[in-house]
């Protein structure tokens, strides 16, 4: 049995977002995607065909660090920051390879 380790290349863009509800939500999206040309963050809500849009480090209704999956149908607006979000450095970005497997999703959240 063969395992296939996936890696995400990381592209981070600060947003606030603004629900039908009226909450607010201050995070970072992901502009980066293998499948579609994504260079702003409009791009996620116009040319992404998923209904979903994952946030992380978000920071919502008192509390911080959080990731949310959220229905693009229920965002109201989005506003983009001016910078990228500067991101630290990562030991195996020069090396292409795949990083070791950290054990599964559910491995990872009991540990945390």
């Amino acid at each position: 049995m063969s395992v296939k380790v996936i890696t995400r290349k990381i592209n981070p863009r600060q947003v606030s977002i603004k629900m039908v509800d009226g909450s607010m939500i201050h995070g970072k999206v992901n502009i980066y995607h293998d499948e579609e040309v994504v260079q702003r963050v409009s791009d996620i809500f116009t040319q992404v065909d998923d209904p979903f849009v994952v946030v992380f480090d978000v920071t919502a209704e008192g509390k911080s660090g959080r990731v949310l999956i959220i229905n693009k149908s229920n965002i109201s607006w989005v506003s983009p920051e001016d910078e990228p979000v500067q991101k630290a450095p990562q030991e195996d970005e020069e090396d292409e390879k795949p990083a070791e497997s950290k054990g599964s999703w559910m491995e990872r959240m009991r540990k945390s």
